[in-house]
């Protein structure tokens, strides 16, 4: 029988908060690393590509986790995961070349993807009905609050040295430990055996699960998400300079805000799940995020900017829990880990693209079209999931 206690529980929920860190806990000292080694030809470049190429790799490498997940090694992969996590993360605070610093963080992202694709299907695995409910909800805001709490964490440590954020990777060296004892190998067996048998003897069967389509769509919509909410982080702070403030403490102040915003709608998701199908949840989170954008693309005041930019964390927290819900419910259970693999991927896929697809249209009109351009789209993708959702 597959149980698992408060100890389990929180585990799983620490693990998917470090994911988030992947990014967030060097952030802040990117200015002092690129100073560090200005020697360096394109160093700024270099150091950028440190805090983007961990996403690029997770995305790659997803859908081969999940591949692993499905031969029956959830358990270790997590536990090889945040190892693998924990003393890539932690090499930047003794490596000293440029080069090597980019191999880690490479190297650091397939512990990523192990992460949070094992962790996802674990939940999956342990949870039915409102228990799986809420503890997806619980996921994303544990990520989502992770978000706030790293950040903040790294610029205080790296006021002392720009090297001491990366030691707060050993964290995942030692939730590998607890990972080790209280997290254990789901019984999935009698699950699959159920499915492969009645599978072509009853319609009824087939109908349970989606088709890959299905699968490949619901990453179409997760990947759409990403590249427009991260539009915020990477863009805001222009947009805020062209108004006059340029202060980076503020545009941190407003993404850490509409992240926290994230964290909330993610807890809210499993209560919202009782009132609407998930095609509706997704139509309201795409809502939020167009009222945001179109929000951001008019806003001239600071306090209007906060405003807009909890409306798009809001929705974003909202998508992403929903989104990761719809799959596991649908995905058959030979193919449940990869079919979570295809979701990771897609969310970091669009993570790491959002900028190079942003940028084109930024040097054509300016981040305001940018934003508009955002929110007339997440309108369009709202209302066909909404009818989407009245059909069914």
């Amino acid at each position: 029988m597959n149980t698992l206690t408060l100890r389990s529980n929180i585990v799983l929920l620490m693990a998917s908060s470090l994911t988030v860190m992947s990014v967030s806990a060097i952030s802040p000292a990117l200015p002092k690393i690129a100073e560090a080694f200005k020697s360096i030809e394109n160093a700024e470049f270099l150091v950028k590509l440190m805090l983007t190429v961990p996403s690029l790799i997770i995305a790659f490498f997803a859908p081969i986790a999940g591949m692993i997940i499905d031969k029956g090694h959830r358990k270790i992969l997590l536990i090889s995961s945040l190892i693998i996590y924990g003393i890539m993360g932690t090499t930047g605070l003794y490596l000293e070349s440029l080069q090597h610093f980019i191999i880690a963080r490479a190297c650091l992202g397939l512990g990523v993807a192990g992460i949070m694709t094992s962790a996802q299907t674990l939940i999956a695995d342990y949870y039915m009905g409102e228990e799986r409910n809420k503890m997806l909800g619980l996921q994303g805001t544990f990520i989502s609050f992770g978000g706030v709490i790293f950040v903040a964490l790294a610029g205080f440590l790296t006021l002392m040295s720009w090297r001491f954020p990366f030691s707060l990777y050993a964290l995942a060296l030692i939730l590998a430990i607890p990972a080790y004892f209280y997290i254990h190998e789901p019984d999935v067996h009698h699950e699959r055996e159920a499915y492969l048998n009645n599978i072509g003897k009853s319609a009824s069967i087939e109908m349970q699960y989606g088709k890959p389509i299905h699968i490949a769509g619901i990453g179409l919509i997760v990947f759409a998400g990403m590249v427009f909410f991260y539009a915020i982080p990477t863009q805001l702070p222009f947009l805020l300079a062209l108004h006059g403030i340029d202060s980076p403490a503020k545009a941190g102040a407003v993404v850490s805000l509409a992240t926290l915003a994230g964290g909330f709608s993610s807890y809210a998701m499993p209560y919202l799940k009782r009132l609407h199908n998930f095609s509706g949840l997704g139509g309201r989170a795409f809502a939020l995020l167009a009222m945001g954008f179109l929000g951001l693309s008019i806003a001239n005041t600071f306090f209007i900017t906060i405003v807009f930019a909890l409306f798009a964390g809001a929705g974003i927290g909202l998508l992403m829990p929903s989104m990761r819900l719809w799959v596991i419910s649908i995905a058959a259970p030979p193919l449940r880990g990869r079919s979570v693999g295809v979701i990771t991927s897609s969310l970091y896929l669009g993570q790491f693209l959002s900028p190079v697809i942003a940028q084109p249209i930024v040097m054509m009109s300016g981040i305001t079209t940018l934003y508009t351009f955002i929110g007339c789209i997440s309108v369009v993708i709202a209302l066909y999931l909404l009818s989407q959702a009245k059909k069914s």
